[in-house]
């Protein structure tokens, strides 16, 4: 496995999450968006009547899918309905210009949605070395979040990312599963993840993860990204990040493997229908992001180190920006037959899920 050169600074680690806000001080306005618990912890309710059922963590992200005159209704990580008052969060409601995206699409004006695949006893793939797919795709996203969060100028002919201001920062970037307080190690359930995008509507939801279980060796890296069956701007979206990562990957050595029909593509079963739950439960143009095989030790290897985790997120920022001001259509698209192996994803998360 090797590395390419590195003419640009590669942070080590990306940066922490962002402090607790301060909380609202007067009763927001909108009915949907996402709260985010302020400075000192917030009370969560099922019954306002009642004595509340767990204090949320200062920084946690919650999806406000309706408000009753001081109270948000939100959904908890496990999927479970609630109540928060407003003066214990910071919300911010969801977006309601109707602008189509494209071709002289102001980037700051942008609400994205970066989910780090898999938390908590949800682990995802393992290497061979012991690299846990969880903790790996973590760093990635927030090196994601840190890029969109930032002005940049893009060299599109080498895919450099450099300092400059031709491209503003993203409106709005969100992490469906945040750092959190010190060892924590967050679950969130799938119809969480993607209600925090659809309350916000957000022009883009990508899941960051990597893969297992390759058909054998591939010429050059094996990048899958797959899209919502029905929406074409998912599609799009699916062939830029292809594009992107294929640019970017190539720059390092490995012994590549992949699927046979490795590329965009959709996976659906028998009736046509998404099997995969962050692609089915959304309304907002979602992509799952499978970047590297950490199943192979040599990928595994480049996955360990802080400059392949930059590269993945470089990859998926210049696909952002193409789609949101650009027409771009992407590419890398492959036809699959439906999907017979298993049945739906439900989005549920694991039985003993706490917030």
């Amino acid at each position: 496995t090797t590395l390419p050169p590195t003419p640009t600074t590669i942070p080590a680690e990306p940066a922490r999450d962002a402090a607790a806000p301060m909380p609202d001080s007067s009763p927001p306005a909108g009915d949907t968006g996402a709260a985010v618990v302020a400075d000192g912890g917030a009370d969560l309710y099922v019954d306002r009547e009642a004595e509340p059922y767990v204090r949320a963590h200062e920084g946690l992200v919650f999806p406000v899918v309706g408000r009753d005159g001081e109270w948000l209704e939100l959904l908890d990580h496990c999927n479970d309905p609630g109540w928060v008052r407003f003066d214990e969060v910071a919300f911010t409601p969801g977006r309601t210009d109707g602008e189509s995206i494209g071709a002289g699409f102001d980037f700051a004006n942008a609400v994205i949605v970066v989910d780090p695949g898999h938390g908590g006893p949800n682990i995802g793939a393992v290497g061979p070395t012991g690299l846990i797919e969880k903790e790996v795709n973590l760093d990635i996203a927030r090196r994601t979040r840190d890029l969109l969060n930032a002005p940049h100028t893009v060299d599109w002919e080498t895919g450099e990312i450099l300092d400059g201001s031709a491209i503003p920062p993203a409106g709005q970037v969100w992490l469906t599963r945040p750092e959190g307080p010190e060892g924590a190690d967050i679950e969130t359930g799938l119809t969480f993840r993607t209600t925090i995008a659809d309350s916000l509507n957000a022009h883009a939801l990508v899941s960051i993860h990597n893969n297992a279980a390759p058909d054998g060796p591939y010429d050059g890296p094996g990048s899958e990204v797959y899209h919502q069956v029905t929406s074409t701007e998912s599609k799009r979206l699916s062939g830029l990040i292809v594009e992107e990562m294929r640019r970017g990957f190539s720059a390092f050595e490995a012994d590549w493997v992949g699927d046979d029909d490795a590329g965009a593509k959709i996976r659906v079963g028998a009736d046509g229908v998404d099997i995969y739950g962050i692609l089915r439960l959304s309304d907002v143009p979602a992509v799952i992001a499978e970047g590297a095989f950490i199943s192979n030790p040599s990928e595994e290897e480049l996955l360990a180190t802080p400059e392949f985790r930059q590269a993945y997120a470089d990859a998926v920022y210049r696909a952002l920006v193409r789609f949101i001001t650009t027409d771009d259509g992407g590419s890398g698209f492959v036809e699959v037959e439906p999907f017979t192996a298993g049945g739906l994803s439900s989005g549920a998360p694991v039985a003993t899920c706490q917030v």
